[in-house]
Formats: C-alpha cells, structure tokens, sequence
C-alpha cells in the first residue's frame, strides 16, 4: 500500500499483523544474611512449573506500566511484598526454550539490598523466601532462572 503521510500508515497498522513473542521481567533480589549472600525465590503457584522455585517477575501490563522499570517494581511488591529503592538492568534473554508457552523474552534486573521479610504476595506464588545462593543449584527452578541468577551474581561480583 502507498500511504501519504506517516499518520495514515500508523492509522492503517496492525501490531497484531506479526507473532510477538511473551515479554516479562525477572528480578535477582541479594542480601546478605546469617553470615551468607542470599537470594529471593517464590514458589510458582500456577503453570508452567507449577511447585518449583523462581525468580520473582512476571509480563508487562502494556496499558498500565510506563516502562520496563515500572514493571520490575511492581512484580517484585506483587510477588514477594519486599520493596528495593533500586533495581539494576542486567542483561535481556530471549529465545524459543525458555517458556513452554512460546518464544520468550525478558529483562533481567538485580539489587543488593538489606535483609527485608517476605510480606503478603498474590495468589500465583505459594511461598517467598530468602535462600542461600549455594543451595539454588540444587533446587530444580523453573524456566532458564539457573542462568539468570549466574548472570545476576556475576554483575554484582562486578559491582563489589
């Protein structure tokens, strides 16, 4: 089609026009605590890997959140009432195996923060809970968190 302005092409566009694929955010929350560095996990109440252990995060809510920031923010109240004054964009991941429901992409933000309790979370998370980094390689986490945490905790060995 030829359009005369670009207002007529963005009247006549369709986003839906294109598959597109699943866009959240993951949040590596440390602290340290009882003498170790720790990290915060939730236990997925819902599927896919329902029962297992996770980053909290969760997908963009494109008509109320203003930015990738926003989003971070809110997923980290949402999941584990725990609040960081600041969250640090890591990296972004994306590719076809890292969710079950489809190509998948997401953001990646970490924080050092003084230990925080866990406080009421929605109902897609059973548990929150602060665990020592050396006993997440035995946990069997959902999705690519193994790696993602390996990513969060080489930038904050960076960072000290």
């Amino acid at each position: 089609m030829n359009y005369s302005s670009e207002k007529a092409f963005l009247a006549d566009y369709d986003p839906k026009a294109f598959d597109a694929p699943l866009v959240t955010v993951d949040i590596a929350i440390f602290t340290l605590h009882e003498g170790s560095l720790q990290v915060l996990l939730v236990e997925r109440g819902e599927y896919p890997h329902k029962g297992r252990w996770a980053l909290p995060g969760g997908f963009i809510d494109i008509h109320g959140d203003r930015d990738l920031d926003v989003t971070a923010h809110r997923k980290l109240q949402e999941k584990t009432g725990v609040k960081a004054p600041l969250l640090e964009q890591v990296c972004t991941v994306g590719n076809r195996k890292r969710d079950p429901r489809g190509w998948s992409v997401t953001a990646l933000y970490m924080a050092l923060i003084p230990h925080a309790p866990t406080e009421e979370y929605v109902a897609s998370v059973k548990d929150a809970r602060w665990w020592p980094i050396e006993d997440t390689a035995n946990l069997k986490l959902a999705f690519d968190h193994h790696q993602l945490i390996a990513s969060a905790r080489e930038r904050l060995k960076n960072k000290t």
